[in-house]
């Protein structure tokens, strides 16, 4: 019966708290361990309606937006003109996606210019304390969970019932206010709320289909990318297919153009050292 009551409780709080609200928060992390100049901060979104919630950058999705409304323009009046940018340069590429009330993930991401959908199913196993504060305009309580090779410590509001949170993280009896793993590297916090939005295409940069993956498949896709981060670019750099140009307008293919771009990309990805889900990088 009590399992019961939990389930109708949690159907009626998704369905009501959660209709077409926006939270917002601030994503504060570091991408070199041993490196304490490269923390950053990024604004993040946490869209919740009755079907589920969408977790994405909202520097991503503005420059995306403006880039597409440009490059419909550009199409119909056949010009090449420059794209502009928000002047916000997000680098949160990823997007979460979840449903209810099974909470099924979807980690959608493009990875050396391939589209990927990589469906999971993440349980946490949540150790609620008895420890309350106030966060913002918001009483919360504390949890403490292990995910993805890191401790993480939670704060969440029974005030705003609905059992989401940033990124992966769900399932506590109440929205997650702030969320920080226990090394201080990746931190989200709550900011602010926006009631009755519409709807977004958070996808609307992308001009195919993804490849559908399990996530257990998508662990060994990213661990081959960081090897070899330029494996599609290299084939298709070769074809002829994407290229650079110079001050001139002259193109720059062949393979010193391919080998500069993989030594790039190899010194990034090793200073990227400290990401989220850190069971990756094993």
């Amino acid at each position: 019966m009590k399992i019961f009551l939990f389930l109708i409780s949690l159907f009626v709080s998704i369905s009501v708290f959660s209709q077409s609200q926006r939270f917002y928060y601030d994503y504060q992390f570091q991408t070199d361990s041993t490196d304490v100049e490269t923390k950053k901060s990024e604004l993040m979104v946490l869209d919740i309606d009755k079907k589920g919630s969408k977790y994405y950058s909202e520097y991503v999705f503005q420059n995306d937006s403006i880039m597409d409304v440009h490059f419909q323009k550009n199409m119909a009046t056949h010009n090449d003109d420059v794209v502009p940018s928000s002047g916000k340069e997000g680098v949160i590429v990823y997007k979460i996606l979840k449903s209810y009330p099974d909470f099924k993930m979807n980690h959608i991401i493009t990875l050396d210019m391939t589209f990927y959908n990589a469906s999971q199913q993440v349980k946490l196993n949540w150790k609620i304390l008895p420890e309350k504060e106030k966060i913002g305009n918001w009483s919360v309580q504390k949890a403490e969970t292990d995910f993805a090779g890191r401790h993480w410590i939670a704060w969440f509001s029974t005030d705003i019932p609905v059992q989401d949170g940033p990124y992966k993280f769900h399932g506590l009896p109440g929205l997650i206010v702030k969320i920080e793993d226990k090394s201080g590297f990746h931190k989200m916090e709550l900011k602010g709320i926006k009631n009755k939005v519409l709807e977004r295409n958070i996808l609307l940069s992308e001009w195919e289909k993804p490849i559908v993956i399990d996530y257990k498949k998508y662990q060994t896709v990213y661990k081959n990318y960081r090897k070899d981060p330029m494996a599609n670019f290299r084939k298709m750099a070769k074809d002829g297919d994407v290229y650079m140009t110079d001050d001139a307008g002259n193109k720059i293919t062949g393979p010193d153009f391919v080998k500069s771009q993989e030594k790039q990309m190899l010194e990034m990805i090793k200073k990227n050292n400290n990401i989220l889900e850190l069971d990756l990088l094993k």
